[in-house]
């Protein structure tokens, strides 16, 4: 097979894949190959993949294969490839949880969305990239080192869904499934120019179990996005904090949004300040939603306060901090740095300060769902700077690890699904700039419209840095 061949096979999405498997002018088997040759170089020039599944991901082409000559797919997606965030547990491979504390123990089982992807017949090619235990909305990492973006290596692909928005962004397989705490998911997905979701909490089953945090499907369009959402988005009996019945798509969305009010955010007075190009960026896409008949209303800040936004960290950080101290002492000095100096001042944190964040974070979800009640839909940015250093923790290390969670992370604390779509160009070759829409709870699919219908509104197609594929397994 060619460069070039792989490279195309590449470019494709999911839909795409889909079409070719059904006339058979493509075929699993091949296309598996030209990804596994992805996620190795991907690896060595990105630094965002942890584990190549060669030899299973094969045997699951092959199978894939013989259905669609048979006529007999397991799904829509049966055959495509995938990629998942390490912090999933996949059968015969390590988990490290983005550290080099954990020594990679190898996983006997398959977390619940891996056993969704394997039902559904998808071909999973590899596990990528995170920051330690995804404290982290940054691609640093004790276990893999700097993990870079593909549309400039001199940025960062922000996290903690590194690895997974580099690989989709290079070609490694159409689809990936990232986490999302205080918008790992998400960030990643703006900082490269990726569709995203983070469902309603509980609509992904994770085990183990959480309400804290939640799977989310990022790809290179919507319709992949929802599609991914189908498979894994349903009920599981490991995770006791999943939602009955399963996910359905309402496929395209309405010509007209009359009367549907719509809260526009452009600016916090908390974190990072917002770029020019992304403010522009979520403005044209209100004037777009205006003209479609949506009631704008701007909204001038969220109803919480610095304290709030602290709370939210030091939350995150207690997560994490039980998992290091779950490892041997003389493990724990491989954390990475910055992830290491929160943990030490998280340790001396006591019962009643946990107790007062927890009061704390229920009050400020209650003051932000009273202001978001008269709304369907949020419009802001995601990640509120086009780009940021590789090297660096967050867009400016002065103000924190989490200067640039704000827009997103309230969406975790109120279980709301939100998502992300690039809707303007920024330059040549450079990666398009995003926005966020989120929704009222439970409404997943009025999300996936809405980010179709930016989508669709774009008058540019995207050149993804798609890898050559010039080396083989």
């Amino acid at each position: 097979m060619s460069a070039a061949h792989r490279r195309a096979l590449l470019a494709l999405d999911a839909a795409q894949l889909h079409a070719g498997y059904a006339d058979r002018s493509i075929c699993p088997i091949e296309v598996t190959e030209a990804v596994l040759a992805a996620a190795q170089q991907a690896q060595d020039r990105y630094r965002a993949v942890t584990s190549i599944n060669a030899n299973d991901g094969r045997r699951a082409a092959a199978e894939s294969a013989a259905r669609w000559r048979a006529g007999t797919p397991l799904s829509k997606l049966d055959g495509v490839p995938m990629t998942f965030k390490d912090s999933f547990n996949i059968r015969g491979l390590p988990r490290w949880h983005g550290s080099a504390v954990n020594e990679g123990a190898i996983a006997e089982i398959d977390a619940a969305p891996v056993r969704r992807a394997r039902e559904a017949g998808i071909v999973i090619a590899a596990k990528t990239s995170m920051p330690d235990y995804g404290l982290l909305m940054s691609g640093l990492s004790s276990h893999s080192g700097i993990v870079r973006n593909p549309w400039d290596i001199r940025t960062n692909p922000a996290g903690s869904s590194a690895g997974a928005a580099a690989c989709l962004a290079c070609g490694v397989a159409p689809l990936a499934l990232g986490t999302d705490m205080v918008g790992s998911v998400r960030l990643p997905a703006a900082a490269c120019g990726l569709a995203s979701i983070h469902a309603t909490q509980g609509r992904v089953a994770y085990d183990p179990p959480g309400n804290y945090r939640g799977a989310g499907p990022m790809a290179r369009s919507v319709g992949d996005v929802a599609a991914l959402l189908e498979v894994v988005g349903q009920y599981d009996p490991a995770d006791h904090f999943a939602l009955p019945g399963k996910f359905q798509d309402d496929g395209e969305p309405a010509g007209r949004l009359d009367g549907i009010p719509i809260g526009v955010l452009t600016q916090l007075s908390y974190g990072d300040p917002v770029d020019l190009p992304t403010s522009r960026a979520v403005t044209s896409q209100a004037e777009l939603l205006a003209a479609l008949g949506a009631d704008i209303i701007p909204l001038q800040d969220l109803d919480v306060t610095q304290e709030d936004y602290e709370a939210v960290t030091w939350t995150m950080v207690h997560k994490g901090l039980a998992e290091l101290y779950a490892a041997p002492a003389s493990r724990r000095g491989l954390v990475q740095s910055d992830i290491g100096q929160m943990c030490d001042v998280a340790l001396g944190h006591t019962a009643l300060f946990m107790d007062r964040l927890s009061k704390r974070l229920s009050a400020a979800a209650v003051r932000l769902e009273r202001q978001f009640a008269p709304f369907d839909y949020i419009l802001s940015p995601a990640l509120p700077v086009r780009a940021f250093s590789a090297e660096a923790i967050s867009p400016n290390p002065a103000l924190g690890a989490m200067s640039h969670m704000g827009f997103a992370c309230w969406f975790n604390q109120l279980a709301r699904p939100a998502g992300t779509v690039a809707v303007m160009q920024a330059g040549t070759g450079e990666c398009p700039i995003s926005v966020q829409v989120a929704g009222r709870r439970f409404n997943d699919a009025g999300v996936l419209q809405m980010l179709r219908l930016l989508e669709k509104a774009r008058n540019f197609a995207i050149d993804f840095p798609l890898l050559d594929t010039s080396i083989k397994l």
